[in-house]
């Protein structure tokens, strides 16, 4: 596997983990971002959903998306430090089982398979995403870094699912846009043709927050040049359904 990916994965885990362990159990109670979801919701997902990706990593995506299967789950703990040591044993299974793959290698989650270096990214922003809605609940500002350049990244790949699964025509080709977008440490990263006719710019940090639903593109600073761009700020949507990650 990648191991720069598997390390800004392990170092987005730990950020995550740092903050929670430090909160007391009133804290964990706490309503978050997401509706009918406290903070303690929010790790008991992550473990849950670790638990599904080892299933994917070692073979048995049947047991988590075929109709006759069951989403791993458990109940959600009284102790939060129940909570917090589930997911730390579900996310060093699946991190061990997507070592030892290839970079290349086929996982099937949800529609169709990925490779294991999309699936890994798909789990490093799923961790960044609900670790916003804990951070926000905790009342402490994340600190952004360059690894969201693979949030970034996986918002921009996912925009053909995003417009089929809600059900949305792209007014034109997803070709015909580019995403210049400044990152956390002012570098610029660029999706798409250099000179497509259409375009997003703005910080890298808002565009993964739009993508991941956790910024309405209205209170962004990111802007759309296109009827194409304006619809992608709409839409866009980086993992698979609201259903699967509030």
């Amino acid at each position: 596997m990648d191991d720069v990916l598997l390390e800004d994965l392990a170092a987005e885990h730990q950020v995550l983990d740092d903050l929670v362990a430090s909160l007391s159990p009133e804290m964990w109670a706490k309503p978050t971002p997401s509706p009918g979801w406290t903070l303690a919701h929010q790790i008991h997902h992550l473990d849950v959903s670790e638990d599904a990706a080892l299933l994917a990593l070692t073979g048995h995506s049947d047991q988590v998306f075929s109709p006759t299967g069951r989403w791993p789950d458990r109940p959600l703990p009284d102790d939060p430090t129940e909570a917090l040591d589930n997911w730390r044993s579900s996310r060093a299974a699946s991190f061990e089982a997507m070592a030892v793959l290839d970079a290349k290698a086929p996982v099937i989650w949800g529609n169709g398979p990925m490779t294991c270096r999309s699936f890994a990214t798909a789990r490093l922003m799923e961790t960044w995403a609900h670790g916003l809605d804990c951070f926000t609940t905790a009342g402490i500002e994340p600190t952004d870094t360059d690894r969201l350049r693979h949030v970034a990244h996986i918002g921009y790949r996912a925009l053909p699912y995003a417009f089929q699964s809600q059900g949305v025509t792209p007014p034109a080709l997803l070709s015909e846009l580019r995403l210049d977008l400044t990152s956390p440490s002012g570098d610029t990263w660029t999706y798409g043709e250099p000179h497509a006719p259409q375009s997003i710019t703005g910080p890298a940090s808002h565009w993964c927050r739009v993508s991941t639903r956790r910024m309405n593109p209205k209170d962004s600073d990111l802007i759309a040049t296109g009827p194409l761009a304006n619809k992608v700020l709409k839409v866009a949507r980086a993992y698979l359904s609201d259903g699967a990650t509030p």
